[in-house]
């Protein structure tokens, strides 16, 4: 475990602290998350949120960027993935990633490391656990609830007609419910979004797994109201195939021209975008900013 992951993890495990729930709602120590108060006697400012408007379809890990196993994986081949993949947990599939079969715990296949010799006979089937399902229509708060209630760490994500839709955390859903605390607050600025980068003028790159809803006040543009979480998913609708990685397509949406600039793996990784129209946009709130 690296010292910036046990880091997270502390961090996590601080915010989680201050969390409690009351009567369906999120009550959370707001002072902990602001400068420290001159006087130390002060109560502890406390604030009320509900978190009802949020829901996992917004925050959930989509299909393609899950790392998962298949269940007859040998032992060198999972830790190939293991290394290669450092993460806590991984889904187990079989046949196909629709078929969700377990969860492994990073710990699992090293204690089994730690207890047998012998890795010809390993296999997931004896070391996983049961998966852990909820929808992708649930709200955040009570699926939170409900894994807390369970002691889930990751669950799998349904979508309406029971496939595999994603995975979702309780690191994922604090840390966003957190951000919505922390949006809420005056004192606290709002940085420019991770995801997206200005170039020049009116050109950005942006991280094509960004979520088309952020992406439309940035762009100032709407996009078809079809079932697409990502722009890479648009984009690749829009195209109408999976480009190449040697390929670099770009097509024009309204006012926007997106050019991609990064494929691997049967998915859109990078895009340029530019804006041929004059006005302002939504991302120009952000460059207005203090530093």
């Amino acid at each position: 475990m690296t010292i910036a992951l046990i880091g997270l993890l502390s961090l996590i495990v601080g915010i989680a602290c201050f969390m409690t729930w009351k009567k369906g709602l999120l009550v959370i120590n707001t002072s902990a998350l602001k400068k420290t108060k001159e006087h130390a006697s002060a109560e502890p400012e406390t604030n009320i949120y509900e978190f009802n408007d949020k829901h996992i379809s917004d925050i959930v890990v989509h299909r393609l960027d899950m790392c998962v196993l298949e269940v007859d994986t040998p032992y060198e081949e999972v830790m190939d993935v293991i290394i290669n993949n450092p993460y806590n947990r991984y889904p187990v599939f079989e046949e196909d990633i629709d078929q969700i079969v377990g969860i492994i715990h990073v710990k699992d296949v090293l204690s089994y490391l730690h207890k047998h010799n012998d890795t010809t006979k390993f296999q997931l089937r004896n070391i996983m656990h049961n998966p852990f399902f909820i929808l992708e229509s649930q709200r955040v708060d009570l699926a939170f609830k409900d894994m807390q209630k369970e002691q889930i760490a990751l669950a799998i994500v349904l979508d309406e007609y029971g496939g595999t839709e994603g995975l979702i955390t309780t690191e994922d859903m604090v840390k966003e419910m957190v951000t919505d605390v922390l949006q809420e607050d005056d004192s606290y600025v709002l940085n420019k979004p991770s995801f997206i980068q200005q170039l020049a003028g009116n050109r950005y790159r942006i991280h094509a797994h960004s979520p088309l809803y952020e992406l439309e006040g940035i762009l100032g543009i709407t996009f078809p109201e079809e079932n697409f979480n990502t722009l890479s998913d648009f984009l690749i609708d829009q195209l109408g195939y999976i480009p190449a990685n040697h390929e670099k397509p770009n097509l024009l949406y309204k006012n926007v021209q997106f050019e991609v600039t990064e494929i691997s793996s049967q998915q859109i990784h990078s895009v340029i975008a530019t804006i041929y129209e004059e006005g302002v946009t939504f991302i120009d709130q952000f460059h207005k900013q203090p530093s």
